[in-house]
């Protein structure tokens, strides 16, 4: 590995052949969302919202939340399809699903609003191949949080003192390192950083350090987790120089033998929905 130098999915195809399939996977994702931004077949991936942010901030609202629903499902339903479509043509293992689901997510009266004001948890109960719909979903959902996070700022520690991302919602599930007595959230959907004060645990705010713990495992690539044993989960730390800007996709596949060693060996795992962000379905 490179030590500081920035990791781009293409290099870690190159270079680290047992995560090669999975970076292909999320390289294509990345390509047909491109594209779907501008070959006319769906609108642009960007979410506006009424009034300045730091209304709905002040609320408890993340911004992708505080978007017109019709907004948002206007362009992550085609956005879904054309993923799974995308999937069903480039992975011969998992076609049939990815082809069947496609067909399904386009019919009259599939509830898009219940799966996308319910991102967080697993879609509701009658859609086929759950988790690879919940996998695509949110690799859709991350093209409108990913322009919000890319848009403004984020708020001061004293206006945001939720357990989620300020942007667009989703669990806390990785941090910059730094000095200091503040903490450098950083979200695995749409890169947002923000901070909070101390460290303390984000998702249960735990702050007894001896229930807090480091877990490093050098061969598992340049990152750390910060594990807490009074809710079980834990938050992946990534050296600031080593992350490229946005969402830190291409390092989160590099080290992700890491939250395999830690589940397996130490019984931690980061938040589900993060990491249903980041990995398809076995």
């Amino acid at each position: 590995m490179a030590g500081d130098d920035v990791w781009t999915l293409a290099r870690i195809e190159a270079e680290e052949p047992e995560l090669a399939p999975l970076a292909r996977l999320h390289g294509i994702l990345a390509d047909e969302t491109a594209r779907f931004a501008t070959d006319g077949g769906g609108p642009a991936p960007r979410a506006a919202f009424a009034g300045p942010p730091a209304v709905h901030w002040l609320a408890g609202r993340p911004l992708l939340l505080a978007v017109q629903p019709g907004v948002v499902r206007a362009l992550t339903a085609p956005l879904t399809q054309r993923l799974a479509q995308r999937v069903a043509a480039a992975f011969e293992d998992v076609a049939e699903a990815a082809a069947e689901l496609a067909v399904f997510v386009g019919r009259p009266g599939f509830p898009w609003q219940e799966c996308i004001d319910g991102f967080r948890g697993p879609p509701p109960s009658g859609v086929p191949h759950a988790p690879l719909f919940r996998f695509l979903l949110l690799r859709a959902l991350a093209a409108p949080a990913t322009h919000l996070a890319r848009s403004f700022s984020a708020p001061p520690p004293g206006r945001w003192l939720r357990r989620m991302c300020p942007f667009c919602g989703l669990p806390p599930a990785a941090s910059v390192a730094r000095p200091g007595g503040e903490r450098w959230l950083l979200c695995v959907l749409c890169g947002g950083r923000w901070t909070v004060s101390g460290m303390a645990c984000p998702s249960c705010g735990e702050d007894d350090g001896n229930r807090l713990r480091v877990l490093a495992a050098p061969a598992a690539g340049p990152a750390t987790l910060e594990a807490c044993d009074s809710c079980g989960l834990a938050v992946k730390v990534f050296a600031d120089g080593a992350l490229a800007p946005g969402p830190p996709l291409a390092l989160e596949i590099l080290t992700i033998r890491l939250d395999f060693v830690a589940e397996r060996d130490e019984g931690v795992r980061r938040a589900p929905a993060a990491v249903a962000a980041l990995l398809p379905p076995a």
